[in-house]
């Protein structure tokens, strides 16, 4: 029951930093059809990218592999830490959209504080004042529950799956696998030297989706503020149903490992690359601001502000990104009876 509390946990902290995220996005929006994707892009990229990036770690704690049918299960959680430079991102600003302070940039998911005020303005006349997106986390987490079985020919087998789970809006999934080969074995002289080394390939797909509740789903009339400009009434709240936010994400990486056994301790470091795909989709129908609505050259007026246009969209936003990073792991292993405990820090972009 523990263990089972324990990844339902890890899995509801990527669940939340989704719904979090979604529940942000909904600003970019108001934005409209000219710089949605803007903001968009440079507020969730570092989400996305962290989220992959965890997935290609915590692999291995040792380059010893299994005996044939020797095997353990390992549970843990990464914490990503994205980089300086992407914990903000520049605002497309213009005549038509102003930061109110004259701010360039603002934070994106894995930034700090909260979001800079914009306005958007349409033939000189403001249309909407709001705040882009606030920081979530500079952390972003990813968990690990993976099994590890020992074959012949010196080989380990890592399987990790999680299969479907839901818990209230949010639905999370998690495969890989991965394969680690002792060579060192195999080279006359150096096996007889007093360490373990050995190259290790892997792969992981992780799925998060965030579904909107009713109460917070993005519709025309929240997309204006009803004092500089409004909506015409008409528009069905149902077509709107159904938003969420997907993450695909998927990770592979290729290692040297080298470890020596020193009584109950294990010292461990790694040397590599991992690349990274993730897909971020905010799914479903939105509607985003496009003009001022006019007729026979005359702006529309209701209750003495312009009527805006929007039109709507499916899957309005999509965010992606690959990364290739090389990176330097050092670990320790502590093996305690049929207890084992590790931790490690990967030195690369993310």
């Amino acid at each position: 029951m523990k263990t089972s509390k324990f990844i339902l946990s890890l899995l509801l902290a990527s669940g939340i930093a989704t719904s979090q995220a979604q529940e942000s996005v909904a600003n970019i929006f108001k934005s409209g059809v000219d710089y949605y994707n803007a903001i968009g892009n440079g507020y969730l990229k570092p989400f996305g990218n962290g989220f992959a990036t965890g997935l290609g770690s915590n692999w291995y704690n040792t380059a010893d592999v299994h005996s044939v049918l020797g095997f353990d299960l390992t549970i843990g959680a990464n914490a990503v830490f994205a980089p300086k430079e992407d914990q903000t991102f520049n605002l497309p600003v213009s005549p038509s959209l102003i930061a109110d302070n004259g701010e360039t940039s603002a934070p994106s998911f894995a930034g700090k504080g909260n979001g800079v005020n914009l306005s958007l303005y349409q033939n000189g006349t403001k249309i909407v004042s709001f705040t882009t997106p606030k920081g979530v986390s500079q952390i972003l987490p990813t968990p690990t529950v993976q099994f590890t079985i020992g074959l012949p020919v010196i080989n380990d087998v890592s399987v990790r799956f999680i299969p479907n789970i839901k818990s209230g809006d949010t639905e999370v999934s998690m495969w890989g696998v991965g394969v680690k080969h002792n060579f060192k074995r195999w080279i006359p002289g150096v096996k007889l030297l007093p360490f373990d080394a050995a190259a290790m390939v892997s792969y992981t797909h992780f799925n998060v989706q965030y579904n909107l509740p009713t109460s917070s789903l993005v519709t025309p009339d929240k997309l204006v503020n009803g004092t500089t400009a409004t909506v015409e009434d008409g528009w069905d709240a149902s077509m709107y149903a159904g938003q969420n936010m997907h993450l695909s994400a998927n990770a592979m990486s290729a290692n040297i490992i080298l470890s020596k056994k020193l009584l109950i301790f294990t010292p461990y470091a790694g040397f590599g690359i991992t690349n990274t795909h993730y897909d971020v989709t905010m799914a479903g129908n939105y509607p985003i601001l496009t003009s001022v609505k006019t007729s026979n050259g005359t702006v529309v007026t209701k209750n003495g502000v312009p009527v805006m246009d929007y039109k709507k969209e499916v899957d309005p936003l999509k965010v992606t990104d690959d990364l290739a990073m090389t990176n330097l792991t050092l670990g320790l292993r502590l093996k305690l009876a049929l207890i084992t405990l590790h931790g490690q820090y990967v030195f690369q972009k993310y």
